[in-house]
């Protein structure tokens, strides 16, 4: 299993994950035109995505959906998620707990979200696990419990704290994305990361603010909580694909 984060922050979300027998998308925040060409630039050719699960319903997760759908893609969600987008997806599969998809082993779990029914998601293919929750507002025993033992990680460090304080947003959003339903902040995700360290070898940071943070802030924030840990942090960016990160060989 290789994944690569194609895009991740407000303007779009996409990671695209090379199963064991086809290609799966994680969030289609992007157009499926952008989609390949940020997959070309990682060294993917893509012909196509055989099966898209989408995390909730929100823009920034969706904006590919409709051309991904009328391609054929195979969509996946919660049936919250599928309620909230409407009944233009009749053929999408309602994500409820554990499935089998592409030779991976999908198990969604919920997280606290502002959508209608959010979820954080573990992949499985072997011995390799990787867990991804980008969009939540607090970690919760049960998200640390869902991630515990992931060799790989996809996690959110939305905010420097300072900054959203200090920023331009009104403040009913700054309240919003601080609230148990917004983003976690570079001090919460390193807190939670470090907690989770111990069988994790590689983590991607993923949901970074453009206004409100800074790469190297937050891969410096969450360092810190890290401490002496020899694992790799694998920045992830508004407007070109991540490092990509093959599981086999952690």
């Amino acid at each position: 299993m290789r994944i690569c984060v194609l895009g991740s922050g407000s303007a779009g979300n996409a990671i695209l994950v090379e199963a064991p027998k086809g290609y799966l998308l994680v969030d289609a925040g992007f157009s499926w035109r952008e989609i390949k060409a940020r997959a070309r630039r990682a060294g993917f050719d893509l012909r196509g995505i055989d099966a898209l699960i989408l995390t909730h319903e929100h823009a920034d997760h969706t904006r590919g959906l409709p051309t991904l759908y009328r391609r054929g893609t195979t969509v996946v969600a919660s049936p919250g998620t599928l309620r909230a987008l409407g009944h233009r997806f009749r053929r999408a599969v309602p994500l409820n707990g554990d499935l089998e998809l592409l030779g991976l082993r999908i198990h969604a779990f919920p997280v606290p979200h502002d959508a209608a029914e959010p979820r954080g998601l573990t992949l499985t293919s072997g011995g390799s696990r990787v867990g991804i929750a980008t969009d939540l507002g607090e970690v919760t025993h049960l998200v640390m419990e869902e991630l515990s033992g992931c060799k790989a990680l996809v996690f959110e460090a939305n905010h420097d704290l300072e900054m959203l304080l200090s920023g331009p947003y009104p403040w009913a959003l700054k309240l919003r994305i601080l609230g148990p339903l917004g983003h976690l902040s570079n001090d919460a995700a390193g807190e939670a990361l470090a907690e989770l360290a111990d069988s994790v070898s590689a983590v991607f940071i993923a949901h970074l603010s453009q206004e409100n943070n800074r790469p190297g802030l937050a891969l410096e924030t969450v360092a810190r909580y890290l401490g002496r840990w020899d694992g790799a942090l694998y920045l992830t960016y508004p407007n070109r694909p991540s490092a990509v990160l093959d599981l086999g060989t952690l």
